[in-house]
Formats: C-alpha cells, sequence, structure tokens
C-alpha cells in the first residue's frame, strides 16, 4: 500500500512542472528514535528543494510514528507499509518506485532493491560490516544479522549503482578497493553539523536540559551504544585510570548504554567500583543534543572505525575539545582540532583526558580550532553537492 501525503499548499500553482522525478528511500526516518543514517537523511530533506532546481523529490519511508518530514511542493512524502526491513527495502520499495514512474532512485542508508531497471544513486557511508575483526565478532545478533544482510546485497548493489555517494575520503579508498568499484564513480559528500550546534545556549537552557537527564555540568562525554567499534571497554579502562591519578576528574557521562550492560561490562573487566563514577543517559534527542554537549568538559570519540563520525562535528560545533582516535576517518575529519589517541590504549586515552584538565591553553586552543574546522561541515554544502550528482545521473540517463 502507498499512501502520497499530497498536500496542495494556497501558491502551489506557481510551480512549474518538474522534470526529474526522484525517489529517496528512507525507510526509517519516522522511527522516534533516529540514529546516524537516519539523523543524515532527514538533514538533508529539511533542505530540500532548493529553489533553484526542477526535480520533484519522492521521499520513500515507513510507516511508524514521528512524522518529522512533511509533504510541499516538489517534495512529496509517501508512507509505506510496514515490514522487516530487507522485505520492505527489496519488495514494498520498487513496487512503490515504479508505480511512481519515478527516473532515479536514491537508497541512503547503504543498501538498494537487487532487482529493477531503474538509475541508482547509492549512499553508502561505509562498509566496516566487511571487515574480519574481533570486533565484529562481538557484535550483537541483530548487528551480525545486519551485516550479513550488507555483506550479500552491498556488492552486487555498488556495481549496479550509476553513482556512490559516501561521506569521507578514507572510505571512498576502501571502497575503490574492496568493491573493486571506478574511482570517478564514487563521490565524497562529507555529513554536516546542525545550525544549532553552533548556536551558544543560555546557562538556564543548559540548566534546564541538565535536570531533565540528571546530571551536572563538566563531565567527560563519552556517545557509545552496543556496537564493540565504539570502545566501551577501552573506555572503562581509560576513564579508571584516569580516575586513579586524578580522583577529582570530572564523572563519566556515557550515551547509549543501558544500567545493565554497563554492570556486565564492569564486572567482564573486574571494574565493578567503577559504576558509582559514571552516569548514563539513554536516547538523546536533536533539541537537547547541543546543550548536553555544551555542558561537557570534552567529548571522547575512540572508536576503532567509522565511515564518518558525526559526533566529532557536533562537538566541535559546540567549542568543547575532543579526543578522538588516529585511525579510520577521524583525522580527515577533525583536522588540528582534536587529541589523537591509540585506540587499542587506553592510557593514551587517560593522558590526553589529563592534559585538557590540566592545560587551559591547550582546551581554548582546541575548542577554538573545533570551531573553525565544523565550519567547514554544513548541510547546505551537502545537498547541493547532492543534487549535482542528481543532475549528474540525469545526463547519463
Amino acid at each position: 500500500m502507498l499512501l502520497a501525503e499530497n498536500i496542495l499548499l494556497p501558491n502551489q500553482e506557481i510551480f512549474e512542472k518538474a522534470k526529474l522525478q526522484i525517489a529517496i528511500e528512507v525507510q526509517r526516518i519516522f522511527r522516534p528514535r533516529k540514529h546516524g543514517m537516519d539523523v543524515v537523511a532527514q538533514e538533508l530533506l529539511k533542505r530540500l528543494p532548493l529553489g533553484t532546481d526542477t526535480i520533484d523529490y519522492h521521499v520513500m519511508v515507513k510507516d511508524d510514528s514521528d512524522r518529522c518530514i512533511t509533504s510541499i511542493p516538489h517534495r512529496i512524502v509517501h508512507t509505506i507499509r510496514k515490514a522487516p526491513y530487507f522485505i520492505w527495502e527489496q519488495y514494498f520499495l520498487p513496487k512503490a518506485c515504479r508505480k511512481l514512474k519515478a527516473d532515479i532512485l536514491h537508497c541512503t542508508a547503504n543498501t538498494a532493491p537487487l532487482s529493477g531497471a531503474m538509475p541508482l544513486i547509492l549512499t553508502l557511508h561505509d562498509i566496516i560490516f566487511l571487515e574480519k575483526s574481533n570486533i565484529l565478532a562481538k557484535a550483537s545478533w541483530y548487528q551480525r544479522l545486519g551485516n550479513l544482510y550488507r555483506s550479500l546485497t552491498v556488492s552486487i548493489i555498488a556495481k549496479k549503482a550509476l553513482r556512490i555517494i559516501t561521506v569521507s575520503e578514507f572510505q571512498k579508498k576502501l571502497i575503490v578497493e574492496k568493491l573493486q568499484i571506478p574511482a570517478e564513480k564514487v563521490k565524497v559528500i562529507y555529513n554536516g553539523a546542525d545550525e544549532r550546534f553552533f548556536d551558544h545556549y543560555s546557562q538556564a537552557q543548559i540548566d534546564d536540559v541538565l535536570q531533565k537527564f540528571g546530571l551536572k555540568k563538566g563531565y567527560i562525554f563519552f556517545m557509545g551504544n552496543t556496537d564493540a567499534r565504539k570502545n566501551n571497554i577501552g573506555v572503562v579502562h581509560a576513564y579508571a585510570q584516569l580516575l586513579l591519578h586524578n580522583p577529582a576528574a570530572p564523572r563519566l557521562v556515557m550515551k547509549g548504554l543501558k544500567k545493565e550492560q554497563l554492570q556486565h561490562l564492569l564486572k567482564h573487566e573486574k571494574l565493578e567500583w567503577l559504576e558509582k563514577e559514571i552516569d548514563l543517559i539513554g536516547y538523546v534527542g536533536y533539541i537537547d543534543l547541543p546543550a548536553i554537549y555544551q555542558a561537557a568538559c570534552m567529548l571522547w570519540f575512540p572508536s576503532f572505525s567509522e565511515g564518518f563520525g558525526l559526533p566529532i562535528v557536533e562537538a566541535m560545533a559546540s567549542g568543547i575539545p575532543v579526543v578522538t582516535s588516529s585511525v579510520s576517518c577521524m583525522p580527515e575529519i577533525a583536522g588540528d582540532a582534536a587529541l589523537f589517541i591509540d585506540p587499542k590504549n587506553p592510557t593514551s586515552l587517560a593522558f590526553a583526558a589529563q592534559l585538557i584538565l590540566t592545560d587551559n591553553e591547550l582546551a581554548e586552543k582546541l575548542s577554538a580550532n573545533g570551531k573553525k574546522r565544523a565550519a567547514l561541515f554544513t548541510w547546505d554544502i551537502a545537498i547541493k553537492k547532492t543534487v549535482e550528482i542528481y543532475h549528474e545521473v540525469e545526463a547519463m540517463i
């Protein structure tokens, strides 16, 4: 079932008929708790259509509770019935696109339908799922199932796509090498930070958000989840070392772990005493996230592998120092605005944190450099480059 949410606005008749019909797959952006690729897709869609283009954008989304994108002239939302991820993508999505007679399909979250002759643009954020490492071996059953699905489909889809969009030069190199894709077919479009991360929040605004989450200002912020590549183990060992060296160090705030998950982790690492020093917060919406950053004394992002590392840019835009890994795409994104550590060495993370805590000049330099660096990554730039690719593919069909 395809439901087109066509909303006729009073001035719709002034728009000329668009020549190009593009279906944009954003399967999960209506779910209440958005992560990673959902956030990227939503930020891009918010800025479509551009005032100068002549494209009709058909937003293809699975029905859910958070209608964060609505229909406007030249951006029409189509809600498609709920189904398991791969059934929705492989059956219901191409069926809906055929009904629309779309000229191009842009799939935004690494995978796409295997069948169909419609010209395809694929956003391939990363190919971490192809890595043969102990990190992936520690993934949950759900993460393993997703990795299996991507492993079985992405190499086929990538060869079928007319253009591939990825989010860092580091990932482009991997895609070209591992998937045997011509380099000219892969285009790098960096993600951005929403404008609100650059805004300076008042102390009253920050206090309201901190009260909501039960936090006190000045903590170390770690954006983690249950994915082992986020380096939860390294973080708790680094924090233990930091506290042993500096008992007055700020509290650690961990986002993305439940209490029982933290307890299991600390028990396994024989660090049960650390639980009382750590605050956990669950999902944080985009309304509150800038204040959460601005209330922190630094961000820890010691990931083993990333496609882009959006929290790095968000933290830099928010004006807080960043400590991140010296591997994967992190140096490319952070530039001169972070301290880089070996993610396999918790001591290096603890040492970097202590440097920031004890050297005000260094902390201020990282903060200033971060603001400048973050300004290079904007959604306006990303959307303009994306539309350029739409017209590039239009010329090919």
